[in-house]
Protein backbone atom coordinates (compact mmCIF):
# COMPACT_ATOMS: atom_id res chain seq x y z
CA UNK A 1 0.00 0.00 0.00
CA UNK A 2 1.26 3.23 -1.01
CA UNK A 3 2.24 6.13 1.51
CA UNK A 4 -0.29 8.97 1.73
CA UNK A 5 0.93 11.80 -0.43
CA UNK A 6 2.89 14.66 0.82
CA UNK A 7 3.48 18.01 -0.69
CA UNK A 8 6.82 17.77 -1.84
CA UNK A 9 5.52 14.69 -4.27
CA UNK A 10 5.48 15.42 -7.89
CA UNK A 11 2.14 16.45 -9.58
CA UNK A 12 1.60 14.18 -12.54
CA UNK A 13 0.48 15.03 -15.89
CA UNK A 14 -0.27 12.93 -19.25
CA UNK A 15 -1.97 13.49 -22.08
CA UNK A 16 -1.64 11.43 -25.59
CA UNK A 17 0.89 13.87 -27.29
CA UNK A 18 2.40 17.38 -26.58
CA UNK A 19 -1.14 18.93 -26.45
CA UNK A 20 -0.84 18.94 -22.58
CA UNK A 21 2.17 20.98 -22.64
CA UNK A 22 -0.39 23.70 -22.41
CA UNK A 23 -1.48 22.87 -19.46
CA UNK A 24 1.77 22.35 -17.78
CA UNK A 25 2.76 25.72 -19.12
CA UNK A 26 -0.07 27.10 -17.11
CA UNK A 27 0.88 25.08 -13.77
CA UNK A 28 4.06 26.03 -13.85
CA UNK A 29 3.41 30.03 -14.02
CA UNK A 30 0.37 29.24 -11.23
CA UNK A 31 2.32 26.60 -9.32
CA UNK A 32 6.35 27.16 -10.27
CA UNK A 33 6.92 25.71 -7.01
CA UNK A 34 5.89 22.43 -7.72
CA UNK A 35 7.63 19.40 -8.97
CA UNK A 36 6.47 17.61 -12.20
CA UNK A 37 5.99 14.30 -14.36
CA UNK A 38 4.48 14.76 -18.09
CA UNK A 39 3.85 11.66 -20.01
CA UNK A 40 3.09 12.08 -23.94
CA UNK A 41 1.52 8.59 -24.90
CA UNK A 42 2.24 9.18 -27.93
CA UNK A 43 2.75 5.31 -29.22
CA UNK A 44 -1.27 5.63 -29.03
CA UNK A 45 -1.63 8.95 -30.77
CA UNK A 46 -4.53 10.11 -31.44
CA UNK A 47 -6.75 9.18 -28.88
CA UNK A 48 -9.94 11.35 -30.23
CA UNK A 49 -10.65 8.88 -33.18
CA UNK A 50 -10.71 6.17 -31.19
CA UNK A 51 -13.20 3.76 -29.15
CA UNK A 52 -14.22 4.94 -25.91
CA UNK A 53 -13.46 1.41 -24.62
CA UNK A 54 -9.91 1.25 -25.88
CA UNK A 55 -9.30 5.43 -24.80
CA UNK A 56 -10.36 4.17 -20.95
CA UNK A 57 -7.81 1.47 -21.40
CA UNK A 58 -5.06 4.02 -23.01
CA UNK A 59 -5.66 6.50 -20.62
CA UNK A 60 -5.92 4.27 -17.47
CA UNK A 61 -2.48 2.75 -18.41
CA UNK A 62 -0.84 6.05 -18.87
CA UNK A 63 -2.35 7.24 -15.41
CA UNK A 64 -0.83 3.91 -13.50
CA UNK A 65 2.36 4.62 -14.64
CA UNK A 66 2.62 8.44 -13.21
CA UNK A 67 1.06 6.84 -9.93
CA UNK A 68 3.48 4.14 -9.77
CA UNK A 69 6.13 7.54 -9.38
CA UNK A 70 4.18 8.30 -6.44
CA UNK A 71 2.54 11.38 -7.36
CA UNK A 72 0.58 13.71 -4.67
CA UNK A 73 -2.20 15.02 -8.08
CA UNK A 74 -3.17 13.50 -11.13
CA UNK A 75 -3.72 15.87 -14.61
CA UNK A 76 -5.67 13.97 -17.26
CA UNK A 77 -4.40 16.74 -19.57
CA UNK A 78 -6.45 15.52 -22.65
CA UNK A 79 -9.95 16.48 -23.30
CA UNK A 80 -11.06 12.86 -24.70
CA UNK A 81 -9.37 10.85 -21.99
CA UNK A 82 -11.55 13.39 -19.91
CA UNK A 83 -14.38 12.60 -21.37
CA UNK A 84 -14.24 8.91 -21.67
CA UNK A 85 -12.59 7.46 -18.65
CA UNK A 86 -12.05 10.12 -16.09
CA UNK A 87 -14.49 8.25 -14.00
CA UNK A 88 -12.65 5.05 -14.28
CA UNK A 89 -9.38 6.52 -13.69
CA UNK A 90 -10.94 8.72 -10.80
CA UNK A 91 -12.04 5.13 -9.01
CA UNK A 92 -9.26 2.90 -9.73
CA UNK A 93 -6.88 5.33 -7.94
CA UNK A 94 -8.96 7.02 -5.37
CA UNK A 95 -8.39 8.51 -3.04
CA UNK A 96 -5.84 10.23 -5.58
CA UNK A 97 -6.75 13.77 -6.64
CA UNK A 98 -7.76 13.47 -10.05
CA UNK A 99 -8.48 16.87 -12.00
CA UNK A 100 -9.41 16.73 -16.07
CA UNK A 101 -9.57 19.43 -18.28
CA UNK A 102 -13.53 19.31 -19.43
CA UNK A 103 -15.30 21.50 -16.60
CA UNK A 104 -12.83 24.38 -16.29
CA UNK A 105 -12.83 24.57 -20.10
CA UNK A 106 -16.64 24.51 -19.76
CA UNK A 107 -16.61 26.71 -16.72
CA UNK A 108 -14.60 29.65 -18.84
CA UNK A 109 -16.37 29.54 -21.94
CA UNK A 110 -19.16 30.09 -20.01
CA UNK A 111 -17.99 33.34 -18.40
CA UNK A 112 -16.62 34.32 -21.75
CA UNK A 113 -19.62 33.98 -24.22
CA UNK A 114 -22.64 36.70 -23.68
CA UNK A 115 -25.26 35.26 -25.27
CA UNK A 116 -24.68 31.85 -24.55
CA UNK A 117 -23.79 30.76 -28.05
CA UNK A 118 -20.86 28.79 -27.48
CA UNK A 119 -18.86 26.75 -30.43
CA UNK A 120 -17.27 23.70 -29.96
CA UNK A 121 -13.67 22.71 -31.84
CA UNK A 122 -12.53 19.20 -30.54
CA UNK A 123 -12.19 15.83 -31.56
CA UNK A 124 -14.57 13.56 -32.50
CA UNK A 125 -14.57 10.89 -29.79
CA UNK A 126 -14.70 14.26 -27.27
CA UNK A 127 -18.11 15.68 -29.11
CA UNK A 128 -19.43 11.83 -29.06
CA UNK A 129 -19.05 11.66 -25.86
CA UNK A 130 -21.51 14.66 -25.49
CA UNK A 131 -19.27 15.79 -21.92
CA UNK A 132 -18.65 19.02 -23.26
CA UNK A 133 -22.58 20.36 -23.71
CA UNK A 134 -23.49 18.46 -20.46
CA UNK A 135 -20.68 19.93 -18.69
CA UNK A 136 -21.69 23.75 -20.11
CA UNK A 137 -25.02 23.39 -19.15
CA UNK A 138 -24.51 22.37 -15.95
CA UNK A 139 -23.04 26.01 -15.78
CA UNK A 140 -25.82 28.07 -17.70
CA UNK A 141 -28.49 25.47 -18.56
CA UNK A 142 -29.37 28.13 -21.33
CA UNK A 143 -26.55 27.30 -23.51
CA UNK A 144 -26.35 26.59 -26.84
CA UNK A 145 -23.16 24.79 -27.85
CA UNK A 146 -22.37 23.95 -31.55
CA UNK A 147 -19.64 20.76 -31.83
CA UNK A 148 -17.38 20.98 -35.02
CA UNK A 149 -14.88 17.89 -35.19
CA UNK A 150 -11.42 18.89 -35.73
CA UNK A 151 -9.62 15.28 -35.76
CA UNK A 152 -6.58 16.60 -38.49
CA UNK A 153 -5.66 19.62 -35.81
CA UNK A 154 -4.23 16.99 -33.49
CA UNK A 155 -1.87 15.88 -36.76
CA UNK A 156 -1.28 19.24 -37.69
CA UNK A 157 -0.15 20.16 -33.90
CA UNK A 158 1.98 17.22 -33.52
CA UNK A 159 4.04 18.22 -36.47
CA UNK A 160 3.93 21.78 -35.24
CA UNK A 161 2.42 23.01 -38.80
CA UNK A 162 0.58 25.73 -36.90
CA UNK A 163 0.68 28.56 -39.77
CA UNK A 164 0.48 28.46 -43.48
CA UNK A 165 -2.25 28.13 -46.68
CA UNK A 166 -2.80 24.44 -45.88
CA UNK A 167 -3.26 25.07 -42.07
CA UNK A 168 -5.63 28.59 -42.94
CA UNK A 169 -7.27 26.46 -45.26
CA UNK A 170 -8.26 23.55 -42.97
CA UNK A 171 -9.37 25.66 -40.37
CA UNK A 172 -11.79 27.77 -42.47
CA UNK A 173 -13.01 24.23 -43.68
CA UNK A 174 -14.00 23.63 -39.62
CA UNK A 175 -15.10 26.88 -38.71
CA UNK A 176 -17.02 27.22 -41.53
CA UNK A 177 -20.17 25.56 -40.10
CA UNK A 178 -19.79 27.03 -36.80
CA UNK A 179 -20.38 30.75 -38.26
CA UNK A 180 -21.77 29.78 -41.56
CA UNK A 181 -25.51 31.64 -39.74
CA UNK A 182 -24.67 34.94 -38.68
CA UNK A 183 -27.76 34.89 -36.32
CA UNK A 184 -26.62 32.46 -34.53
CA UNK A 185 -23.21 32.46 -34.83
CA UNK A 186 -21.29 31.75 -31.40
CA UNK A 187 -19.69 34.74 -29.63
CA UNK A 188 -17.50 31.97 -27.87
CA UNK A 189 -15.19 29.55 -29.66
CA UNK A 190 -14.21 26.27 -27.29
CA UNK A 191 -11.11 24.83 -27.87
CA UNK A 192 -11.94 21.42 -26.78
CA UNK A 193 -8.55 19.89 -27.21
CA UNK A 194 -4.80 20.91 -25.10
CA UNK A 195 -3.54 20.28 -28.83
CA UNK A 196 -5.25 23.25 -30.26
CA UNK A 197 -4.24 26.68 -28.16
CA UNK A 198 -1.24 27.36 -30.69
CA UNK A 199 -3.41 27.67 -33.40
CA UNK A 200 -5.30 30.78 -31.43
CA UNK A 201 -3.35 33.30 -33.52
CA UNK A 202 -4.28 32.12 -37.02
CA UNK A 203 -8.12 31.50 -35.29
CA UNK A 204 -8.13 34.85 -34.09
CA UNK A 205 -7.93 36.22 -37.55
CA UNK A 206 -10.05 33.81 -39.02
CA UNK A 207 -13.20 34.03 -36.48
CA UNK A 208 -16.14 37.10 -36.50
CA UNK A 209 -15.01 40.09 -34.52
CA UNK A 210 -15.67 39.85 -31.06
CA UNK A 211 -15.53 36.12 -30.65
CA UNK A 212 -13.71 34.96 -27.88
CA UNK A 213 -11.43 31.86 -28.16
CA UNK A 214 -10.99 30.09 -24.82
CA UNK A 215 -9.68 26.57 -23.57
CA UNK A 216 -9.06 24.73 -20.35
CA UNK A 217 -4.83 25.55 -19.78
CA UNK A 218 -5.23 28.42 -17.18
CA UNK A 219 -8.45 27.27 -15.35
CA UNK A 220 -7.15 23.75 -15.05
CA UNK A 221 -4.27 24.76 -13.22
CA UNK A 222 -6.26 26.71 -11.39
CA UNK A 223 -8.45 23.92 -10.15
CA UNK A 224 -5.57 22.12 -9.57
CA UNK A 225 -4.39 24.88 -7.19
CA UNK A 226 -7.79 24.87 -5.10
CA UNK A 227 -7.11 21.07 -4.90
CA UNK A 228 -3.92 21.20 -3.74
CA UNK A 229 -4.85 23.64 -1.26
CA UNK A 230 -7.77 21.91 0.29
CA UNK A 231 -5.42 18.87 0.73
CA UNK A 232 -2.74 21.14 2.68
CA UNK A 233 -0.54 19.61 -0.37
CA UNK A 234 1.14 22.95 -1.96
CA UNK A 235 4.51 23.10 -2.29
CA UNK A 236 6.81 25.73 -0.24
CA UNK A 237 10.87 26.15 -0.52
CA UNK A 238 12.69 27.97 2.09
CA UNK A 239 12.43 31.56 2.68
CA UNK A 240 14.71 33.14 0.30
CA UNK A 241 15.88 30.26 -1.51
CA UNK A 242 17.50 31.54 -4.50
CA UNK A 243 17.15 27.98 -6.40
CA UNK A 244 15.30 27.73 -9.82
CA UNK A 245 11.88 25.90 -10.20
CA UNK A 246 12.53 22.44 -10.07
CA UNK A 247 12.98 20.68 -13.75
CA UNK A 248 10.18 18.81 -14.99
CA UNK A 249 10.83 15.37 -16.05
CA UNK A 250 8.67 14.29 -19.03
CA UNK A 251 8.35 10.72 -20.47
CA UNK A 252 7.12 9.45 -24.08
CA UNK A 253 5.77 6.10 -25.21
CA UNK A 254 7.23 6.86 -28.88
CA UNK A 255 9.88 8.93 -31.19
CA UNK A 256 11.18 11.22 -28.77
CA UNK A 257 13.33 13.08 -31.43
CA UNK A 258 9.19 14.36 -32.49
CA UNK A 259 8.72 15.12 -29.03
CA UNK A 260 11.56 17.21 -28.33
CA UNK A 261 11.42 19.17 -31.77
CA UNK A 262 7.72 19.89 -31.19
CA UNK A 263 7.73 20.80 -27.67
CA UNK A 264 8.95 24.40 -28.04
CA UNK A 265 5.57 25.73 -29.78
CA UNK A 266 3.67 24.62 -26.63
CA UNK A 267 5.99 25.68 -23.25
CA UNK A 268 8.95 27.46 -22.68
CA UNK A 269 11.31 26.85 -22.17
CA UNK A 270 11.32 23.70 -23.84
CA UNK A 271 12.55 20.46 -22.70
CA UNK A 272 16.07 19.42 -23.26
CA UNK A 273 15.94 15.72 -22.67
CA UNK A 274 12.69 13.09 -22.55
CA UNK A 275 12.17 9.65 -21.15
CA UNK A 276 11.16 6.99 -23.47
CA UNK A 277 9.13 4.28 -22.19
CA UNK A 278 8.75 1.09 -24.00
CA UNK A 279 5.65 -0.39 -22.12
CA UNK A 280 3.55 1.20 -19.68
CA UNK A 281 2.60 -1.95 -18.41
CA UNK A 282 6.06 -2.45 -16.86
CA UNK A 283 5.73 -1.02 -13.27
CA UNK A 284 8.36 1.69 -13.55
CA UNK A 285 10.35 0.14 -10.98
CA UNK A 286 11.79 -2.85 -12.79
CA UNK A 287 12.72 -0.90 -16.19
CA UNK A 288 14.89 2.71 -16.32
CA UNK A 289 13.41 4.19 -19.02
CA UNK A 290 15.98 5.59 -21.76
CA UNK A 291 17.02 8.97 -21.91
CA UNK A 292 16.93 10.91 -24.90
CA UNK A 293 18.87 14.43 -25.02
CA UNK A 294 18.04 17.20 -28.01
CA UNK A 295 20.42 17.20 -30.40
CA UNK A 296 20.11 20.72 -30.87
CA UNK A 297 21.17 21.42 -26.89
CA UNK A 298 24.24 20.93 -25.07
CA UNK A 299 24.64 17.80 -22.92
CA UNK A 300 23.15 18.94 -19.91
CA UNK A 301 26.28 19.68 -17.21
CA UNK A 302 27.73 16.56 -15.37
CA UNK A 303 25.62 16.99 -12.28
CA UNK A 304 22.33 17.30 -14.07
CA UNK A 305 23.32 14.54 -16.15
CA UNK A 306 23.90 12.06 -13.24
CA UNK A 307 20.52 12.80 -11.53
CA UNK A 308 18.72 13.05 -14.99
CA UNK A 309 20.15 9.41 -15.99
CA UNK A 310 18.20 7.72 -13.23
CA UNK A 311 14.55 7.15 -13.50
CA UNK A 312 12.22 8.20 -10.69
CA UNK A 313 11.28 4.65 -10.24
CA UNK A 314 15.23 3.94 -9.48
CA UNK A 315 15.20 6.54 -6.62
CA UNK A 316 15.03 10.10 -7.95
CA UNK A 317 11.43 10.69 -7.51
Amino acid sequence: MKPPPVAQDPIGIFDSGVGGLTVLEALRRLLPEERYLYLGDTANLPYGTKSAHRVAEEALQAAGFLVEHGIKLLVVACNTATALALDRIEASFAPLPTVGVIEPGAQEAVRNSRTGAIGLLATEATIRSGAYPAALAAQRPTVRCTAQAAPILVALAEEGWFTGAETEGILHRYLAPLFASPAEAPDCLLLGCTHFPPFRPLLARLVPAGTAIVDSAQTTAAAVARTLRQRDLLATRGAGSLSPPPEPRYYVTDNPERFLRIAPHFLAPAPDQVFLVSDLGTRSGRVAPTRVVHPGHPEPCQDKGQKDSQAPGDGAA
